[in-house]
């Protein structure tokens, strides 16, 4: 199955449209991860991108992005607070004067695993449970 990942940008609808004219080799379908935090402009153009297109764009979401960035969390372990998916950002710590840049979790968990699971299902296997996501998410250690 040949599926193209659609961010709706510049890249892939391009990518989208030189298809639709033969261009190159036409997907069976399109996805677009939603973290519903998208300026409406981009929800306007895919809106009219998928009237254009012979191949279906199926729309995956894990929720909204701005508000899971705001959500502070504590830990039952430690009781350090947290943010669960934090979206890039620059801060500057106390007694510091130069920003660093904190870890940034979203792609992951607001693109990359619901285009996982729907290329799951489309394939027709089961979904992936937690523990199976972050196996393969896992990064070996220096």
């Amino acid at each position: 199955m040949r599926v193209l990942s659609l961010g709706a940008g510049v890249q892939s609808s391009t990518l989208a449209l030189m298809c639709k004219h033969g261009e190159i080799e036409m997907p069976d379908c399109a996805i677009f991860a939603d973290t519903q935090s998208e300026p409406e402009s981009v929800y306007t153009w895919l809106d009219w991108l998928e009237t254009q297109l012979p191949f279906p764009v199926h729309r995956v979401t894990k929720g909204d992005l701005s508000k899971a960035a705001l959500m502070v969390k504590t830990s039952k372990k430690s009781g350090s607070k947290y943010c669960q998916s934090s979206p890039p950002a620059w801060v500057i710590d106390d007694g510091e004067t130069k920003p660093n840049l904190m870890m940034r979790q979203c792609t992951t968990d607001f693109k990359i695993i619901p285009i996982r699971k729907k290329l799951r299902e489309l394939g027709g296997k089961k979904p992936e449970s937690n523990s199976t996501l972050e196996f393969h998410s896992m990064k070996p250690s220096a």
